[in-house]
C-alpha cells in the first residue's frame, strides 16, 4: 500500500451521507425496482425475472471482492488514481449504464436486451462503488462515533430506497425506463459531491483502542445471517410482482405497498442508531434471524391465503428483521474487520451471495413450473421450503461458529 495521507480527520459526514443518499436512488431502482421497470415492459416472464436477479448477484459479488486489490494495484502504478478517483469513475459508469435503456428505447421496439445491459454493469460499477464509500465512512471513527455513523449511514441509504420504490410508483404505469433516465441524473450529483472529499480515507484508529473481544465471535455469526437476509429479500422482490397481483393491487400501486419493508427497515435502523443498546448482545442476531424468517414465510404464503393484511404485517416484520441484521453486520464488518475497502468488499460480496442465491430458488422453481413438473399452484409452496431450507443450513453455520 502507499503510504498513509497526512490528514488523519475522518471525512465529512454530511459528503459521505449525501453521496449514500444519491447512489442509493440508484442501486434501489436497479436491484430491487428493476424488476417492476422490467415487469412493466410486457417481455420478461417469471423465469426471466428471476435469471434477471442471478445475474445482477453473480457479477456484484468478484466486483466486490476486486474493490481493495484494485485500489491497491492502480494506486501503485500511479499516484493520481486514488479511493477517490476509482469512486469517481465508477460513478460515472453507473451513470452512463442507466442511461442506456430509456435512449434505446426511443428507436428499438424491444428493451429487454438494454435492461440485462444495464443490470450488467450498473451492478460492476455498485460492486466497486459501495466498499469504498465504507471506508470512507469508517475510516478515522471506532466505537460509538462509528456505531453512530454506521447508523446514520443506515438510515440515508434504507430512506433512499423507500423514495426510489415512490418515484416507481409515479412512473412505472406510463414511462418506467423514464425512472434509469433520472438515476443518471442523480450520479451527477453524486459525482460532484465526491469531487470535495479527500482523496483517501483517513487512516483506522485500531492501535489506539482495541474492540471487545466478544466482537470477534460475532462478526462471524453476522456474516452468516447478512446473506441469508438477503438471499431472503432477493427472492422476494421478484415474487412481489406476482404475489401482489394475486392480491387484487394494480401495478403502479405495487411498489408503495412493497415499500412497506423499507419503512420497517427504516425504524429498525433508526432506533438501533439511537440506542446502542443492542451490540455485545446475543439477542441481537437471534431476534433478527427469528423474525426474518417469520416475515419470509408469511410474504410468501399470503397469496395462496389470499390475505393482504397478512401480506402487510408480514412486509413489516420482514423489515424490521433486515435492518436488524444489517446493522450488526456492517458495525462489526467495520469495527473488527478493519478499515479499508477490502472489509467493506466482504460485506458487499456477502451481500451478492444472497442478490445471487434468492432469485436462483425462485429460478428453478419457475422452470419446474414452465417445464410441467410442477403444477403452477405449487410455485409458492416449493419456493418458500426452498428459501427457508437455505436459511437453515445458515442457521446451523451460525450456531456452530458461535459455539465454538
Amino acid at each position: 500500500m502507499p503510504p498513509e495521507p497526512a490528514h488523519t480527520s475522518p471525512a465529512p459526514l454530511w459528503r459521505v451521507l449525501a453521496i449514500t443518499f444519491l447512489l442509493s436512488v440508484g442501486t434501489g431502482s436497479v436491484t430491487q425496482g428493476l424488476y417492476f421497470i422490467a415487469d412493466a415492459t410486457g417481455q420478461f416472464d417469471r423465469p426471466a425475472l428471476y435469471l434477471l436477479g442471478v445475474v445482477m448477484g453473480a457479477v456484484y459479488i468478484p466486483a466486490a471482492l476486486a474493490a481493495g486489490p484494485v485500489l491497491r494495484r492502480i494506486e501503485s502504478k500511479s499516484a493520481r488514481l486514488t479511493p477517490r478517483a476509482m469512486l469517481a469513475g465508477m460513478i460515472s459508469l453507473g451513470g452512463i449504464a442507466a442511461l442506456i435503456p430509456p435512449i434505446v428505447a426511443r428507436t428499438a421496439a424491444d428493451p429487454a436486451p438494454t435492461i440485462w445491459i444495464t443490470a450488467v454493469v450498473y451492478s460492476i460499477s455498485t460492486g466497486l462503488v459501495w466498499p469504498i464509500v465504507e471506508w470512507y465512512l469508517s475510516g478515522g471513527r471506532k466505537h460509538a462515533a462509528l456505531r453512530s455513523a454506521t447508523g446514520k449511514f443506515n438510515i440515508t441509504w434504507t430512506g433512499a430506497i423507500v423514495v426510489c420504490f415512490w418515484l416507481l410508483y409515479l412512473f412505472l404505469d406510463r414511462a418506467p425506463l423514464d425512472v434509469l433516465g433520472l438515476l443518471a441524473l442523480l450520479h451527477v450529483a453524486g459525482l460532484i459531491v465526491v469531487l470535495g472529499l479527500p482523496e483517501r480515507p483517513a487512516p483506522p484508529l485500531d492501535h489506539h483502542d482495541p474492540h471487545p473481544p466478544v466482537y470477534d465471535q460475532m462478526l462471524p455469526v453476522a456474516r452468516r445471517l447478512l446473506p441469508i437476509s438477503y438471499l431472503l429479500m432477493s427472492a422476494l422482490s421478484p415474487y412481489l410482482v406476482g404475489a401482489l397481483g394475486q392480491l387484487g393491487i394494480e401495478l403502479k400501486w405495487q411498489p408503495v405497498l412493497a415499500s412497506i419493508w423499507l419503512v420497517a427497515r427504516v425504524a429498525a435502523m433508526t432506533t438501533l442508531e439511537r440506542w446502542h443498546g443492542w451490540h455485545q448482545s446475543w439477542a441481537t442476531h437471534i431476534t433478527g434471524a427469528t423474525l426474518l424468517v417469520l416475515g419470509f414465510a408469511g410474504c410468501v404464503l399470503a397469496p395462496a391465503a389470499d390475505s393482504l393484511p397478512l401480506m402487510l404485517v408480514s412486509l413489516a416484520v420482514f423489515g424490521v428483521a433486515m435492518g436488524i441484521i444489517y446493522t450488526a453486520a456492517l458495525y462489526y464488518a467495520l469495527e473488527v474487520g478493519g478499515h479499508s475497502a477490502d472489509a467493506g468488499g466482504t460485506h458487499e460480496a456477502l451481500i451478492g451471495i444472497g442478490y445471487t442465491a434468492g432469485p436462483a430458488i425462485g429460478f428453478a422453481a419457475a422452470l419446474s413450473v414452465a417445464a410441467g413438473i410442477l403444477p403452477d399452484n405449487a410455485f409458492s409452496l416449493a419456493f418458500v421450503i426452498a428459501a427457508v431450507a437455505a436459511s437453515s443450513v445458515g442457521y446451523a453455520l451460525s450456531g456452530r461458529n458461535r459455539a465454538e
